[in-house]
């Protein structure tokens, strides 16, 4: 029973309840429509049957009485005439009380109870005739002057008679009281026990009734703590939505400018891609220089070679001299190109790692690879400083060699010999610079890869930002409705309160 629901308790309860009441009010009408029955069958039974014996009884004393005062009448009185007339008299009275006592009897069959009774009332009708018949017949001797044999025949014949009839009228009186208190006692013992039951289901219904009031009392009790408890967990919900509202809306606005610098940043790797093709496209010219530079150095070394053989081709070596000095000057060119890339280079990296700080745990791929990409650029300016310092002195070599030619054209082997030697050295540095410039190449390759995998890094997490913004609007909206279901959770705790407890 302690693991049955409330409603469940009480319905039984209730249940229990009604069928005891209605169990206690048919038991009633019925016990009370029995008893009746007995008082009816008291009353209209015997009641009347004991009152009709009594009226028997009081008939058959009446008759008797008539018949011993008709036959001391008959001895007093002398006079014929009179005692005549007085014998009449007497006659019809007694007519009249035999009459009487004939009507009882016929009353009484109406009243018969069942077949015993009516034997005791055949017994009363036989015993009553014998009796009558007998004071008839001592009338009649009375009649024909024989005083003495009628009061003889009245004190042996009609008194045992008379004694007999009194005595049955007395068993059927008997009877009919002892069936009456029968029938009394019969109600009584019904009322003593419809009150003992009636007693019993009062006493059972007070602890039903006793055990529904501790039960509504165990539930008014738990019910009002767990209102409290849903008050308080109302109260902490209202908070947590609260809390969770003014998150996501800070969420939001955080979400939102992260966008915003996403989209900056993409903006910036754009550039960053545009400026690196270019510098791939001038890292490539400056290859295809460089190794016609080389060949053309090779050329000067032949030339060179020759000049040792012959001093009249000075002044073609003199002119190609020219055109190496120009070539020089256009790798000078490039390289200050380079420089100038690897410079912005440097600083786009720096405002991508910028970038990348500010957009947090979503932005530390991208640092990496923006530091790679600042590292390649250190790299690539430092060897763009080298080729720039190399290709300086170059150029201040062959300026050199070239007012050394022109001063110097008679002192042709002695310069020959140095110009050699320098085309020696140019040789070894402008392969140094192919060297680097190659390296420089390779670097602007790395530095596109790299590049290129920001940019699908930062388009990975544009993607990333604008699912995170979508959740934080549906976060929004689901705190918003967090609070509304607060608000809508307190008001129904207050409705519980105010249903269990009472407005205070």
């Amino acid at each position: 029973m302690k693991k049955k629901s409330l409603s469940f308790k009480l319905n039984v309860s209730i249940i229990i309840l009604l069928s005891l009441i209605i169990f206690s009010g048919l038991y009633t009408i019925y016990m009370i429509n029995k008893t009746q029955s007995f008082a009816q069958e008291t009353g209209k039974s015997w009641m009347p049957s004991v009152l009709s014996t009594s009226k028997m009884s009081e008939g058959v004393g009446k008759y008797a009485r008539r018949i011993l005062g008709l036959l001391s009448t008959s001895l007093i009185n002398t006079n014929e005439e009179e005692n005549k007339k007085g014998l009449a008299e007497d006659i019809k009275a007694l007519d009249k009380y035999a009459k009487n006592i004939d009507e009882y009897i016929e009353n009484h069959k109406k009243l018969l109870s069942g077949p015993e009774e009516k034997v005791l009332l055949d017994d009363i009708i036989q015993k009553w005739k014998t009796y009558d018949n007998a004071s008839r017949e001592a009338i009649e001797i009375n009649k024909k002057g024989q005083k003495e044999e009628a009061i003889k025949l009245i004190l042996t014949k009609a008194r045992k008679a008379a004694a007999e009839l009194e005595e049955a009228v007395q068993k059927l009186a008997t009877y009919n009281y002892n069936n009456g208190v029968a029938s009394t006692e019969k109600g009584a013992s019904l009322t003593s026990l419809t009150v003992m039951t009636m007693t019993t289901i009062i006493a059972a219904s007070i602890l039903i009734a006793l055990f529904i009031f501790n039960l509504i009392r165990n539930t008014t009790k738990s019910l009002n703590a767990a209102i409290d408890n849903l008050k308080n967990q109302s109260v902490s919900t209202n908070e947590i939505a609260n809390s969770l509202k003014n998150g996501s809306h800070i969420l939001s606005d955080s979400v939102t400018e992260q966008a915003a610098s996403i989209h900056e940043t993409s903006a910036a790797i754009n550039e960053i891609t545009s400026m690196v093709n270019r510098t791939a496209e001038n890292a490539k010219e400056s290859t295809n220089v460089a190794t016609g530079a080389s060949q053309k150095t090779e050329s000067g070394q032949k030339t060179m070679e020759r000049l040792v053989n012959a001093m009249e081709t000075i002044q073609e070596s003199n002119n190609q001299l020219q055109n190496i000095a120009e070539i020089i000057n256009q790798i000078n060119a490039k390289t200050a190109v380079i420089n100038d890339i690897v410079s912005k280079t440097e600083l786009l990296s720096l405002n991508a790692s910028i970038e990348s700080a500010r957009a947090g745990e979503y932005g530390k791929g991208f640092a990496v690879v923006a530091e790679e990409v600042g590292n390649l650029a250190k790299i690539s300016g430092k060897s763009a400083q080298e080729i720039q310092a190399l290709i300086t002195s170059s150029q201040e070599q062959v300026n050199k060699i070239l007012g050394l030619t022109k001063e110097r054209v008679d002192e042709g082997k002695k310069v020959t010999a140095e110009a050699q030697e320098s085309f020696h050295q140019i040789s070894e540095d402008i392969s140094t610079m192919a060297s680097v410039i190659q390296q420089i190449s390779d670097a602007t390759r790395e530095q596109e890869i790299g590049v290129r995998q920001i940019s699908s890094a930062m388009s990975n997490i544009d993607k990333a930002t604008q699912k995170s913004q979508v959740a934080v609007t549906s976060t929004q909206e689901s705190s918003t409705n967090l609070v509304e279901q607060s608000e809508k959770l307190d008001s129904t705790a207050t409705g519980i309160e105010i249903l269990i407890k009472g407005a205070s």
